[in-house]
């Protein structure tokens, strides 16, 4: 994205020249594919049976929501000090974006709760999805201008029970820390079944996908019109799934972007603004 827009920005710009950092890497060879992960990954995705997702978009909203530095932080030590009291290990990876990965992930399970509460019962699980960047978890090198998607999949898994207690938070900070630390360690370990792991996400209101990253810096493009003023991820609407990107006007915020039924939307809302406030 970052290429095409400077090709275009610069197209009139004769003097112009791309930056080295920018200049696709196309050679797919680089990738070693030593345990045949491409054939299996093409035989899973022909053969999938993903149930069909049924969307009422006449009652569908958006809405977009920022978690800010001191959101985050405020999460962060809520969960270090709920961690002491209770004299359990505070979960690892508390980063800016999966501390914020785990509030969302509450928020939407409580907000579902509070509608339809009958979609639950207490032995239920719920999965949260995520990609995550493969570049840098290899065990060789791979050039960063890498022109491909070299990105992971991961999955976590939480009884809805425990998502909706006292503890939901570290709860679901402890399974993408877990999740995270995995990924460090080996980031294809179990790609054999992402696909598999992938289809539980269609057609249940109990799990979470995330689309897009607060570090693609995507408001920072520019075509040669100027910056974006706001962006909107399209595939949330049939996916169930919430949106992540820098925020626009904060440096280090995240924006959160949702497509819920309007009923659900301000149960999400009501519930993300009273947790924060909580949090204090």
């Amino acid at each position: 994205m970052k290429t095409w827009s400077s090709f275009y920005r610069d197209r009139h710009d004769s003097s112009s020249c791309l930056l080295e950092s920018l200049q696709p890497f196309y050679d797919r060879l680089v990738i070693k594919d030593t345990n045949g992960l491409g054939e299996i990954f093409l035989n899973q995705w022909c053969n999938r049976k993903f149930n069909q997702i049924s969307v009422d978009f006449g009652n569908m909203v958006r809405a977009t929501l920022l978690v800010t530095p001191i959101d985050m932080e405020k999460i962060k030590q809520w969960i270090i000090s709920e961690c002491k009291k209770k004299n359990r290990s505070k979960p690892t990876h508390l980063s800016p974006s999966n501390l914020t990965c785990a509030f969302v992930w509450v928020c939407y399970m409580k907000a579902q709760a509070r509608v339809d509460y009958k979609i639950f019962s207490r032995e239920d699980v719920s999965y949260f999805g995520f990609n995550a960047g493969a570049i840098t978890r290899l065990d060789y090198p791979v050039p960063s201008s890498y022109f491909g998607n070299c990105i992971g999949f991961a999955r976590c898994m939480a009884r809805t029970s425990e998502l909706l207690g006292e503890d939901g938070i570290i709860v679901a900070a402890n399974q993408i820390g877990n999740k995270v630390k995995e990924l460090d360690k080996s980031i294809l370990e179990g790609a054999e079944k992402w696909i598999s792991d992938y289809e539980v996400f269609f057609g249940s209101e109990l799990h979470v996908t995330i689309a897009g990253s607060p570090k693609l810096d995507l408001y920072q493009t520019d075509f040669g019109w100027g910056t974006p003023k706001k962006i909107e991820e399209i595939s949330i609407d049939k996916m169930r799934g919430i949106s992540f990107s820098e925020s626009r006007f904060l440096k280090g915020g995240i924006e959160i972007g949702l497509a819920l039924p309007e009923a659900k939307m301000d149960a999400f809302i009501s519930i993300f603004t009273q947790h924060l406030k909580f949090l204090q």
